[in-house]
Protein backbone atom coordinates (compact mmCIF):
# COMPACT_ATOMS: atom_id res chain seq x y z
CA UNK A 1 0.00 0.00 0.00
CA UNK A 2 3.08 2.55 0.75
CA UNK A 3 4.27 1.62 -2.55
CA UNK A 4 0.96 2.97 -4.09
CA UNK A 5 0.79 5.99 -2.00
CA UNK A 6 3.77 7.40 -2.00
CA UNK A 7 4.30 8.17 -5.61
CA UNK A 8 0.51 9.34 -5.39
CA UNK A 9 1.68 11.91 -2.78
CA UNK A 10 4.83 13.02 -4.14
CA UNK A 11 2.95 13.77 -7.67
CA UNK A 12 -0.29 15.20 -6.05
CA UNK A 13 2.00 18.10 -4.25
CA UNK A 14 4.69 18.91 -7.50
CA UNK A 15 1.83 19.58 -9.33
CA UNK A 16 0.47 21.46 -6.39
CA UNK A 17 3.74 24.03 -6.38
CA UNK A 18 4.03 24.03 -10.00
CA UNK A 19 0.82 25.22 -10.53
CA UNK A 20 1.46 27.83 -7.68
CA UNK A 21 4.64 29.06 -10.11
CA UNK A 22 2.75 28.98 -13.25
CA UNK A 23 0.33 31.62 -11.89
CA UNK A 24 0.33 34.84 -13.30
CA UNK A 25 0.96 36.74 -9.97
CA UNK A 26 4.03 34.18 -9.14
CA UNK A 27 5.47 34.74 -12.64
CA UNK A 28 5.17 38.76 -11.90
CA UNK A 29 7.26 38.20 -9.02
CA UNK A 30 9.96 35.86 -10.46
CA UNK A 31 12.16 39.31 -10.43
CA UNK A 32 12.36 39.45 -7.08
CA UNK A 33 13.33 35.74 -6.68
CA UNK A 34 17.51 35.62 -5.73
CA UNK A 35 19.19 33.47 -8.58
CA UNK A 36 21.48 30.93 -7.68
CA UNK A 37 24.81 31.79 -7.60
CA UNK A 38 27.90 30.20 -9.39
CA UNK A 39 31.54 29.40 -8.86
CA UNK A 40 33.79 30.30 -11.80
CA UNK A 41 37.30 27.67 -11.89
CA UNK A 42 40.37 29.62 -12.65
CA UNK A 43 41.62 26.80 -14.21
CA UNK A 44 39.30 26.38 -16.81
CA UNK A 45 39.28 30.08 -17.53
CA UNK A 46 42.71 29.78 -18.14
CA UNK A 47 42.51 26.46 -20.35
CA UNK A 48 40.72 28.09 -22.85
CA UNK A 49 43.79 29.44 -24.36
CA UNK A 50 45.01 26.04 -25.04
CA UNK A 51 42.73 24.47 -26.57
CA UNK A 52 41.60 24.54 -30.17
CA UNK A 53 38.58 26.70 -31.25
CA UNK A 54 36.42 23.62 -32.41
CA UNK A 55 36.97 22.26 -28.85
CA UNK A 56 35.66 25.61 -26.60
CA UNK A 57 32.54 24.49 -26.36
CA UNK A 58 33.24 20.84 -25.09
CA UNK A 59 35.35 23.14 -22.29
CA UNK A 60 32.76 25.53 -21.37
CA UNK A 61 30.08 22.56 -21.71
CA UNK A 62 32.55 20.30 -19.05
CA UNK A 63 32.78 23.39 -16.34
CA UNK A 64 29.17 23.61 -16.71
CA UNK A 65 29.08 19.81 -15.51
CA UNK A 66 31.01 20.87 -12.76
CA UNK A 67 29.73 23.86 -11.61
CA UNK A 68 26.25 24.93 -12.94
CA UNK A 69 27.33 27.72 -15.18
CA UNK A 70 26.04 27.01 -17.88
CA UNK A 71 25.73 30.89 -19.37
CA UNK A 72 28.59 29.83 -21.74
CA UNK A 73 27.10 27.19 -22.95
CA UNK A 74 25.26 27.85 -26.85
CA UNK A 75 21.39 28.03 -26.47
CA UNK A 76 21.38 25.37 -29.06
CA UNK A 77 23.20 22.94 -27.24
CA UNK A 78 21.14 23.27 -24.39
CA UNK A 79 18.00 23.21 -25.98
CA UNK A 80 19.03 19.20 -26.35
CA UNK A 81 19.69 18.67 -23.38
CA UNK A 82 16.43 20.13 -22.57
CA UNK A 83 14.65 18.19 -25.17
CA UNK A 84 16.07 15.01 -23.79
CA UNK A 85 15.08 15.58 -20.28
CA UNK A 86 18.68 16.03 -19.21
CA UNK A 87 18.82 19.75 -17.77
CA UNK A 88 19.78 18.41 -14.37
CA UNK A 89 23.22 18.09 -15.77
CA UNK A 90 23.57 21.29 -15.73
CA UNK A 91 22.52 21.69 -12.03
CA UNK A 92 25.23 19.92 -9.62
CA UNK A 93 22.47 17.78 -7.33
CA UNK A 94 22.11 14.19 -6.08
CA UNK A 95 22.80 13.35 -9.58
CA UNK A 96 26.28 14.49 -8.90
CA UNK A 97 26.69 13.47 -5.39
CA UNK A 98 25.59 10.05 -6.29
CA UNK A 99 28.16 9.64 -9.52
CA UNK A 100 30.88 10.88 -7.31
CA UNK A 101 30.27 9.11 -3.95
CA UNK A 102 29.22 5.62 -5.40
CA UNK A 103 32.78 4.53 -6.05
CA UNK A 104 33.92 5.98 -3.16
CA UNK A 105 31.67 4.03 -0.89
CA UNK A 106 32.27 0.68 -2.24
CA UNK A 107 35.73 1.01 -1.30
CA UNK A 108 34.66 2.05 2.53
CA UNK A 109 33.77 -0.60 5.08
CA UNK A 110 32.96 0.87 8.12
CA UNK A 111 29.27 1.83 7.95
CA UNK A 112 29.31 5.53 9.06
CA UNK A 113 31.67 6.40 6.74
CA UNK A 114 29.26 7.87 4.33
CA UNK A 115 27.75 10.13 7.10
CA UNK A 116 31.52 11.32 8.04
CA UNK A 117 31.81 12.20 4.26
CA UNK A 118 28.50 13.67 3.94
CA UNK A 119 29.13 16.09 7.02
CA UNK A 120 32.40 17.21 5.16
CA UNK A 121 31.22 17.87 1.98
CA UNK A 122 28.22 19.82 3.89
CA UNK A 123 30.64 22.13 6.10
CA UNK A 124 32.53 22.88 2.52
CA UNK A 125 29.64 23.48 0.67
CA UNK A 126 28.65 26.06 3.37
CA UNK A 127 31.53 27.85 2.24
CA UNK A 128 30.95 28.29 -1.24
CA UNK A 129 28.12 30.52 -2.63
CA UNK A 130 25.34 28.86 -4.72
CA UNK A 131 25.01 24.96 -4.96
CA UNK A 132 21.53 24.93 -3.10
CA UNK A 133 20.53 21.67 -4.90
CA UNK A 134 23.37 20.17 -3.97
CA UNK A 135 23.22 21.08 -0.48
CA UNK A 136 20.03 20.33 0.15
CA UNK A 137 20.83 16.72 -1.26
CA UNK A 138 23.50 16.51 1.31
CA UNK A 139 20.97 16.94 3.64
CA UNK A 140 18.65 14.55 2.59
CA UNK A 141 21.08 12.05 2.63
CA UNK A 142 22.55 13.06 6.21
CA UNK A 143 18.94 12.64 7.57
CA UNK A 144 18.33 9.57 5.27
CA UNK A 145 20.98 7.96 7.69
CA UNK A 146 20.28 9.03 10.91
CA UNK A 147 16.13 8.41 10.29
CA UNK A 148 15.70 6.26 7.58
CA UNK A 149 14.78 6.83 3.77
CA UNK A 150 11.27 8.71 3.75
CA UNK A 151 11.28 10.16 7.35
CA UNK A 152 14.59 11.61 6.41
CA UNK A 153 13.54 12.91 3.46
CA UNK A 154 10.61 14.81 4.19
CA UNK A 155 12.50 15.80 7.65
CA UNK A 156 15.72 17.06 5.33
CA UNK A 157 13.09 19.02 3.01
CA UNK A 158 11.20 20.85 6.13
CA UNK A 159 14.50 22.40 7.25
CA UNK A 160 15.47 23.08 3.68
CA UNK A 161 12.09 25.11 3.29
CA UNK A 162 12.59 27.00 6.71
CA UNK A 163 15.96 27.97 5.46
CA UNK A 164 14.50 29.51 2.36
CA UNK A 165 15.59 27.87 -0.02
CA UNK A 166 11.99 27.64 -1.52
CA UNK A 167 11.77 31.31 -1.95
CA UNK A 168 15.35 31.36 -3.66
CA UNK A 169 15.15 28.45 -5.51
CA UNK A 170 11.35 27.09 -6.03
CA UNK A 171 12.06 25.65 -9.23
CA UNK A 172 15.01 23.70 -8.49
CA UNK A 173 13.35 22.64 -4.96
CA UNK A 174 10.33 21.62 -7.17
CA UNK A 175 11.95 19.33 -9.30
CA UNK A 176 14.07 18.15 -6.21
CA UNK A 177 11.09 17.08 -4.72
CA UNK A 178 9.56 15.35 -7.56
CA UNK A 179 12.42 13.38 -8.83
CA UNK A 180 14.27 12.71 -5.35
CA UNK A 181 10.49 11.26 -4.27
CA UNK A 182 10.14 8.98 -7.35
CA UNK A 183 14.11 7.42 -6.10
CA UNK A 184 12.72 6.81 -2.97
CA UNK A 185 9.50 5.27 -3.89
CA UNK A 186 10.76 1.71 -3.68
CA UNK A 187 10.24 1.03 -7.36
CA UNK A 188 13.10 -0.31 -9.70
CA UNK A 189 13.54 -1.18 -12.71
CA UNK A 190 10.62 -0.76 -15.65
CA UNK A 191 8.50 0.79 -13.21
CA UNK A 192 10.75 3.72 -11.99
CA UNK A 193 11.62 4.46 -15.61
CA UNK A 194 8.31 4.29 -16.27
CA UNK A 195 7.42 7.08 -13.07
CA UNK A 196 10.62 9.07 -14.26
CA UNK A 197 8.89 9.66 -17.76
CA UNK A 198 5.28 10.58 -15.87
CA UNK A 199 7.32 12.83 -14.52
CA UNK A 200 8.73 14.40 -17.83
CA UNK A 201 5.31 14.78 -19.14
CA UNK A 202 3.91 16.58 -15.57
CA UNK A 203 6.91 18.91 -16.67
CA UNK A 204 6.05 19.53 -20.17
CA UNK A 205 2.67 20.45 -19.49
CA UNK A 206 3.66 23.00 -17.26
CA UNK A 207 6.33 24.44 -20.03
CA UNK A 208 3.48 24.16 -22.58
CA UNK A 209 6.13 22.07 -24.63
CA UNK A 210 5.94 18.65 -26.38
CA UNK A 211 8.13 15.24 -25.03
CA UNK A 212 9.31 12.74 -27.79
CA UNK A 213 7.91 9.47 -26.74
CA UNK A 214 11.56 7.97 -27.32
CA UNK A 215 12.49 9.62 -24.09
CA UNK A 216 11.14 6.44 -22.48
CA UNK A 217 14.38 5.04 -23.93
CA UNK A 218 17.03 7.90 -24.26
CA UNK A 219 16.68 9.33 -21.07
CA UNK A 220 17.38 6.55 -18.73
CA UNK A 221 20.18 5.32 -21.08
CA UNK A 222 22.39 8.80 -20.96
CA UNK A 223 21.65 9.21 -17.36
CA UNK A 224 23.38 5.83 -17.22
CA UNK A 225 26.08 7.54 -19.16
CA UNK A 226 26.65 10.77 -17.73
CA UNK A 227 26.67 9.01 -14.19
CA UNK A 228 29.69 6.50 -15.57
CA UNK A 229 31.09 9.55 -17.05
CA UNK A 230 30.61 12.03 -14.26
CA UNK A 231 33.68 10.61 -11.43
CA UNK A 232 36.09 11.31 -14.57
CA UNK A 233 35.44 14.58 -15.34
CA UNK A 234 35.62 15.32 -11.69
CA UNK A 235 39.15 13.41 -11.23
CA UNK A 236 40.30 14.96 -14.68
CA UNK A 237 39.41 19.06 -13.45
CA UNK A 238 42.35 18.93 -10.78
CA UNK A 239 44.42 20.36 -11.70
CA UNK A 240 43.78 20.12 -15.31
CA UNK A 241 46.79 19.48 -16.78
CA UNK A 242 47.49 18.88 -20.10
CA UNK A 243 46.77 15.12 -20.41
CA UNK A 244 43.74 15.90 -18.21
CA UNK A 245 42.69 18.15 -20.61
CA UNK A 246 42.44 16.28 -23.28
CA UNK A 247 41.45 13.75 -21.71
CA UNK A 248 38.45 14.95 -20.46
CA UNK A 249 37.30 16.75 -23.34
CA UNK A 250 38.13 13.35 -25.88
CA UNK A 251 35.19 11.52 -23.04
CA UNK A 252 33.00 14.48 -23.99
CA UNK A 253 32.99 14.25 -27.59
CA UNK A 254 32.47 10.76 -27.11
CA UNK A 255 29.18 11.41 -24.95
CA UNK A 256 28.35 14.86 -26.95
CA UNK A 257 28.06 12.30 -30.06
CA UNK A 258 25.60 9.85 -28.24
CA UNK A 259 23.72 13.13 -27.25
CA UNK A 260 23.43 14.23 -30.79
CA UNK A 261 22.35 11.17 -32.23
CA UNK A 262 19.48 10.83 -29.42
CA UNK A 263 18.18 14.11 -29.89
CA UNK A 264 18.38 13.64 -33.87
CA UNK A 265 16.32 10.71 -33.82
CA UNK A 266 13.95 12.08 -31.01
CA UNK A 267 12.75 14.88 -33.56
CA UNK A 268 12.14 11.62 -36.38
CA UNK A 269 8.92 10.65 -34.51
CA UNK A 270 5.85 12.93 -33.92
CA UNK A 271 6.08 14.41 -30.38
CA UNK A 272 3.20 14.00 -27.64
CA UNK A 273 1.36 16.93 -26.55
CA UNK A 274 1.00 17.03 -23.22
CA UNK A 275 -2.39 18.08 -22.27
CA UNK A 276 -4.74 17.75 -19.31
CA UNK A 277 -6.04 14.41 -20.47
CA UNK A 278 -2.67 12.90 -20.22
CA UNK A 279 -2.33 14.11 -16.52
CA UNK A 280 -5.18 12.53 -15.58
CA UNK A 281 -3.97 8.72 -17.21
CA UNK A 282 -1.17 9.54 -15.15
CA UNK A 283 -3.31 9.18 -12.00
CA UNK A 284 -5.00 6.43 -13.39
CA UNK A 285 -1.79 4.43 -14.49
CA UNK A 286 -0.65 5.13 -10.27
CA UNK A 287 -4.11 3.90 -9.17
CA UNK A 288 -4.02 0.90 -11.69
CA UNK A 289 -7.19 1.43 -13.07
CA UNK A 290 -6.65 -0.06 -16.69
CA UNK A 291 -10.14 0.17 -18.13
CA UNK A 292 -10.63 3.68 -17.22
CA UNK A 293 -7.08 4.49 -18.63
CA UNK A 294 -7.81 2.00 -22.51
CA UNK A 295 -11.06 4.08 -22.68
CA UNK A 296 -9.26 7.38 -21.79
CA UNK A 297 -5.79 7.10 -24.09
CA UNK A 298 -8.37 6.96 -26.85
CA UNK A 299 -9.23 10.78 -26.42
CA UNK A 300 -5.45 10.79 -25.94
CA UNK A 301 -4.07 13.11 -28.95
CA UNK A 302 -0.65 13.67 -30.58
CA UNK A 303 0.48 16.75 -32.35
CA UNK A 304 0.86 15.54 -36.30
CA UNK A 305 -0.77 18.91 -37.44
CA UNK A 306 0.11 20.77 -34.75
CA UNK A 307 3.11 23.71 -35.12
CA UNK A 308 5.97 23.03 -32.43
CA UNK A 309 6.23 26.49 -31.41
CA UNK A 310 6.59 27.52 -27.73
CA UNK A 311 3.46 29.16 -26.80
CA UNK A 312 4.48 32.49 -25.56
CA UNK A 313 3.98 33.99 -22.00
CA UNK A 314 2.41 36.61 -20.70
CA UNK A 315 3.55 39.99 -21.08
CA UNK A 316 4.99 42.35 -17.98
CA UNK A 317 4.15 45.35 -19.42
CA UNK A 318 0.56 46.87 -20.09
CA UNK A 319 1.35 48.86 -22.87
CA UNK A 320 -1.02 49.43 -25.63
CA UNK A 321 -1.08 51.90 -28.32
CA UNK A 322 -3.45 54.76 -28.29
CA UNK A 323 -1.30 56.76 -31.31
CA UNK A 324 -2.61 56.49 -35.41
CA UNK A 325 -1.85 53.18 -37.20
CA UNK A 326 0.73 53.45 -39.88
CA UNK A 327 1.49 50.65 -41.55
CA UNK A 328 0.27 46.58 -41.65
CA UNK A 329 3.37 44.31 -42.07
CA UNK A 330 1.42 40.99 -42.56
CA UNK A 331 4.21 38.33 -42.76
CA UNK A 332 4.03 34.23 -43.44
CA UNK A 333 3.98 33.54 -39.91
CA UNK A 334 3.20 37.15 -37.97
CA UNK A 335 1.29 40.06 -38.48
CA UNK A 336 3.36 43.48 -37.48
CA UNK A 337 0.73 46.51 -36.83
CA UNK A 338 3.07 49.85 -36.38
CA UNK A 339 1.76 52.76 -34.70
CA UNK A 340 2.80 56.56 -33.98
CA UNK A 341 3.68 55.88 -30.55
CA UNK A 342 4.48 51.79 -30.79
CA UNK A 343 3.93 48.55 -32.14
CA UNK A 344 2.27 45.11 -31.92
CA UNK A 345 3.36 42.01 -33.19
CA UNK A 346 0.44 39.26 -33.46
CA UNK A 347 1.52 35.52 -34.21
CA UNK A 348 -0.65 32.31 -34.55
CA UNK A 349 0.75 29.92 -31.77
CA UNK A 350 -1.08 26.68 -31.28
CA UNK A 351 -4.71 28.10 -33.01
CA UNK A 352 -4.29 31.49 -30.95
CA UNK A 353 -2.96 34.57 -31.35
CA UNK A 354 -0.60 36.27 -29.19
CA UNK A 355 0.05 39.83 -29.31
CA UNK A 356 2.97 41.80 -28.10
CA UNK A 357 2.93 45.34 -27.87
CA UNK A 358 5.79 47.53 -27.01
CA UNK A 359 5.92 51.30 -26.78
CA UNK A 360 8.57 53.17 -29.67
CA UNK A 361 12.19 53.39 -28.23
CA UNK A 362 13.48 57.12 -28.28
CA UNK A 363 17.00 57.84 -29.31
CA UNK A 364 19.15 56.88 -26.36
CA UNK A 365 21.86 59.11 -28.28
CA UNK A 366 22.08 62.60 -27.31
CA UNK A 367 23.29 65.47 -29.97
CA UNK A 368 26.62 67.02 -29.49
CA UNK A 369 27.15 70.47 -29.93
CA UNK A 370 30.85 70.95 -32.23
CA UNK A 371 32.47 73.59 -30.90
CA UNK A 372 34.90 75.52 -33.43
CA UNK A 373 37.51 77.12 -32.47
CA UNK A 374 39.57 80.10 -33.83
CA UNK A 375 43.17 78.57 -35.08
Amino acid sequence: MMNRTWPLIIFTVSFSLMLIQKSHEARLLSRFYKQDRVIKLKNFEDARSLVPKSDLEYLKLWESVLTGRSAPVSKILKEKYKELGLNHVFTPSGFHLSAVLSPLMKLMKRPRSELIILCMIGMTLCLLPGFGALKRMVLIKGHQRIFGRHEGFIIALILDILWGSFQESTLSFTYSFLFLGIIYSGFDGLVLILYFFLAQLMIAFFQESDISPLLLIFSPLLNLLFTILMPFLFLLAIPLWSWQLKSGIFLLKLTQEAVNLCASLSMKLPTIEVNIIGLIMILLLQRKYWKSLIALSLLYCHDLNMDHLRAPGLSRNDFYPDGKMLITQIKEDHINVVYSDGRCRMKLVRGFWWENCSPKRRSSRKKIKKLSYPS
